[in-house]
């Protein structure tokens, strides 16, 4: 039994037709990659994570089986594995299906859908609750005033610096790969890497090829002489995190590794600051996919700091000598407007980086 998804039309509902799922997904891989994929085989291992985010743009389209949001995705060719790494359902199903429906029966403006293969059969199918016209919601409280209140201390504004003074070098194009250019005028963040935490991730640093692994990226802060309202992050060091989690998406920061770093970094006296954290993804590099919706989830709810910043090493396992690294930061929704690719980070952009002279 091969796997379809199941298309459901309007507010009711009603179940309209199917699509064969793995040629949607190789399509959309064909442009992820860049090579074609005709013989591959992929294997699909849907996930009970439940994920019942919404997908932006029109039309708009909801998975009826959010029970099982995320999916294992291994694309195997000649015994080759080409590609392995969890995506959430709506990233790498809704969105090219929607791209599909939106170009074949564009008058529709509202679907549901749900896959429909082995061990689905036994996987609710649920329909959202219809939107009520003139609905109010009342929150009623206790009346009892506050025995406390948390108020957040904000930080003093860090110094000041220009690219220069932190040691980029001018003249050479920002790396990055797909930073395409030097920081433009609109408020965001740039970053400037010491040499040698260049090279470790890039040569020396040791990673597995079978499972990602992450650590935190040490450094200081300055605020941008030459851009108001943007930060400059100086990286100082790449530190393997300890005592991380896994669970099954990717793995993951425990309190425990919070406590190791910030001991760390307490212990090295030259007054640095976690200025965010690195992860590997185990393919080779591509413009159309950074980090996944997964690894924006974990930034964006973890490093909370507007300069925080997440680097990402890719690493083709067949020569482990070809690795790309990239940085990104996070930006407020409405300043990343415009229509995301199907792996495309909604929230979190490239951020421009020079590796330090000398």
């Amino acid at each position: 039994m091969s796997a379809e998804v199941e298309l459901y039309r309007t507010d009711d509902y009603v179940r309209v037709g199917r699509v064969p799922l793995v040629p949607l997904l190789q399509a959309m891989f064909e442009r992820v990659l860049g090579e074609a994929l005709v013989g591959s085989r992929f294997e699909l291992s849907f996930l009970p994570v439940a994920d019942r985010s919404e997908l932006a743009g029109n039309p708009s389209v909801v998975n009826l089986r959010s029970s099982h949001g995320y999916v294992q995705v291994r694309i195997v060719r000649d015994g080759r594995l080409l590609y392995q790494h969890p995506h959430a359902v709506r990233e790498i199903i809704a969105r090219p299906l929607q791209r599909l429906l939106a170009e074949q029966i564009p008058a529709e403006t509202h679907w549901g859908f749900g896959i429909r293969g082995p061990g689905f059969d036994r996987v609710a199918l649920v329909r959202p609750a219809p939107e009520v016209e003139g609905r109010v919601e009342v929150t009623v409280g206790s009346g009892r005033p506050r025995l406390f209140h948390l108020e957040e201390i904000h930080e003093p504004d860090p110094p000041t610096a220009t690219l220069a003074e932190l040691g980029a070098d001018m003249a050479a194009i920002p790396g990055a790969e797909a930073a395409e250019a030097a920081p433009a005028a609109s408020p965001g963040v740039a970053v400037v890497v010491d040499r040698d935490v260049a090279d470790a991730l890039k040569h020396r640093m040791t990673f597995s090829t079978e499972v990602e692994e992450g650590g935190f990226l040490a450094g200081h802060v300055y605020r941008d002489a030459d851009r108001p309202g943007s930060h400059l992050v100086k990286i100082t060091a790449a530190i393997p995190g300890e005592r991380t989690g896994a669970s099954l998406l990717h793995f993951t920061f425990t309190g425990e590794s919070f406590l190791r770093i910030n001991e760390q970094l307490a212990r090295s006296g030259r007054d640095e600051r976690l200025v965010g954290w690195y992860h590997t993804h185990l393919f080779p590099a591509t413009s159309e996919i950074g980090l996944s919706s997964i690894d924006v989830e974990l930034h964006t709810t973890t490093f909370r700091r507007p300069w925080q910043v997440a680097g990402l090493v890719n690493i083709d396992r067949h020569d482990r000598d070809d690795r790309v690294l990239r940085f990104y930061h996070a930006e407020a929704a409405e300043a990343g407007a415009g229509a995301p690719d199907a792996t495309a980070t909604e929230d979190m952009v490239l951020a421009s980086y020079w590796v330090a002279t000398g």
